[in-house]
């Protein structure tokens, strides 16, 4: 969204920025771009939708100032854009992102002023936030989780391309929802296996996922609360995609630490997340970001690429690289597990320097 100028109806633009919003929702909801895949008109997508003629006429019209409809005297259908990404059924569907969207709004921005006054929001569970519980309902984690697909099935390619795996037999996604990066890294690898771990629910749609494509034999998955529940051990790679926002200081420094006690020697992490730059306010999407982590969780926000590499640092992993792969607001930082050298090998002289036949172990 572009900066508020001198202007008052730069402001104004800003605070109807809601409406175009909640069109879309309301479009999707209704699945109003499934009907409209053939041309017709206002009245006959209220018969179909069983809506109101005279509002189903005045909505579809707002539809297509957005740009989202194309309208032809007085028959409307699906834009290029709409046909291709919200249209149930088809293989770019996104629409699942977009209720998400809706959910979030429900379950906090429409209660932001409360939340910065209380500090979280107001219906939060600060302990239990994660936990899966029988009254979430179903629907709306499949929306999350399928959600999630939807914006990384973009970048799954893009990240598979920068990130060195050519080496690496045994791999975790930690936090892998749909599995879409662990399927896009054993694609892209052959020689990879891959473990997706998980709140039992995600892990549901992820070997749904794996099992699509034809992966079941080199992906296995893991359901637990990484904040509580063993990760497994002996991997080379750990994934960490879009985890940490969505937790305090003390658990994202929690969750490093237990991804190094998992790796192998040498092993790499690999934390791709929307990073802040030092000032805290840019880029303008990690900033904005931050402000929806406030929103709907209970101790999340967005942090600095400056903060998480500290983090990483003292956890025992060399300084890390950070990893500008695309032109959005993700970025990737990635290190290694350091060695030590044990000062009880065998052979062992009293000097600092490893001998040539020593074994290093893992801090």
């Amino acid at each position: 969204m572009p900066a508020p100028g001198g202007d008052f109806q730069d402001l104004l633009t800003m605070a109807r920025g809601f409406q175009a919003a909640k069109m879309l929702m309301a479009a999707v909801d209704l699945a109003v771009f499934d009907f409209l895949e053939e041309p017709r008109s206002a009245v006959e997508a209220a018969a179909w939708l069983k809506a109101n003629d005279r509002a189903m006429g005045i909505f579809l019209n707002g539809l297509a100032a957005l740009g989202l409809l194309v309208k032809e005297v007085d028959y409307f259908h699906n834009s290029e854009h709409a046909s291709r990404y919200l249209v149930r059924g088809k293989e770019d569907y996104r629409g699942e992102i977009i209720k998400h969207m809706e959910h979030t709004w429900e379950r906090g921005w429409n209660d932001l002023q409360h939340t910065v006054q209380l500090g979280h929001p107001r219906e939060a569970d600060l302990e239990k936030w994660l936990d899966a519980k029988p009254e979430r309902d179903e629907k709306e984690v499949r929306a999350f989780i399928c959600g999630m697909d939807a914006i990384a099935r973009d970048l799954a390619p893009k990240v598979t391309a920068v990130l060195d795996l050519k080496n690496v037999q045994r791999l975790l996604d930690l936090g892998g929802g749909p599995a879409t990066y662990a399927i896009a890294f054993a694609k892209a690898h052959p020689r990879l296996q891959a473990t997706v771990f998980d709140l039992p629910q995600p892990i549901k749609i992820a070997q749904e996922q794996i099992a699509k494509q034809g992966l079941s034999d080199r992906i296995n998955t893991l359901a637990g609360n990484f904040l509580q529940d063993d990760i497994g051990k002996g991997y080379d790679f750990i994934w960490v995609s879009q985890i940490l926002h969505s937790h305090d200081e003390g658990q994202s420094q929690g969750i490093i630490g237990k991804c190094v006690q998992a790796l192998n020697p040498g092993g790499t992490l690999a934390i791709h997340d929307f990073y802040l730059n030092k000032d805290g306010a840019s880029p303008p999407g990690p900033a904005m970001f931050g402000v929806h982590m406030l929103a709907v969780t209970p101790r999340g926000r967005a942090y600095t690429w400056g903060e998480v590499a500290e983090w990483m640092a003292e956890a025992g992993l060399t300084a890390p690289e950070h990893l500008c792969y695309d032109e959005g607001d993700a970025s990737i930082l990635v290190a290694q597990k350091k060695y030590r050298i044990s000062l009880l090998n065998p052979g062992y002289s009293g000097g600092g320097d490893r001998l040539p036949n020593q074994s290093p172990l893992a801090i």
